[in-house]
């Protein structure tokens, strides 16, 4: 049976962690953001990693394609390319950092603006950096923040996750739930997501050489 494929795409504020997620769903290890982001901006800035499962009871392989833009997906250019063919969207904050949560409204809607499904692709939400202690006092705004953010993008509370790239607590449950959701949501429209025939020549094409990609290290089937 052919592999189902999909594509999914990180985006948040700077420093929130997005590419030590990245990498620790990639090679299961941590590595600091600031260095990761360095190691990223010289090589475009690019980095993809393909996550093979197999899910549901016909046990259906799976192909989930997740890119890490190295901070580029905050310009108009590189959000257009990536959004365009996304079937999902990792919106990402920082459990510490009350206004790296607000922010995502203008994440949310530049996805559902740029791609093809607008309202249609599936965002799911993580708070990263469990690790970190949060201030308590600050509780009630936090609820209303992601109340608030869930309602204007049906957010489920299947798809929020309190993950921690450091330490890989709810990391990899996360990712398998979202994987899980594209495809059960996939399925019931008819198929992946794919390019009209037309419009196939107006993808840009990121060369090879400029992509790091990784794959199958951390992939996991049982069928």
């Amino acid at each position: 049976m052919a592999a189902k494929s999909y594509t999914a795409v990180l985006a948040g504020k700077y420093g929130v962690g997005k590419t030590s997620i990245f990498r620790r769903l990639m090679y299961d290890k941590y590595t600091e953001e600031e260095e990761t982001t360095k190691t990223s901006a010289g090589n475009s800035g690019l980095e993809k990693y393909i996550y093979t499962t197999c899910v549901g009871d016909d046990a259906t392989p799976v192909e989930l394609t997740l890119w890490d833009t190295g901070g580029q997906e905050c310009h108009d250019s590189m959000t257009c390319n990536y959004y365009r063919w996304c079937n999902a969207v990792i919106l990402v904050y920082d459990t510490s950092d009350l206004i790296s949560l607000t922010s995502l409204h203008d994440w949310g809607k530049a996805a559902q603006t740029y791609s093809n499904l607008k309202e249609n692709i599936v965002i799911s939400l993580w708070g990263n950096k469990a690790d970190v202690a949060t201030d308590c006092d600050s509780a009630q705004k936090w609820d209303t923040a992601l109340q608030a953010l869930m309602s204007e993008f049906n957010i489920p509370p299947s798809l929020h996750f309190i993950v921690s790239a450091k330490t890989g607590a709810n990391v990899r449950t996360a990712f398998d739930s979202l994987v899980r959701d594209v495809h059960s949501r996939r399925s019931c429209a008819g198929n992946s997501l794919i390019a009209p025939e037309e419009e196939e020549n107006e993808l840009i094409t990121v060369p090879e050489n400029q992509v790091n990609a990784g794959s199958g290290e951390n992939s996991q089937c049982s069928c």
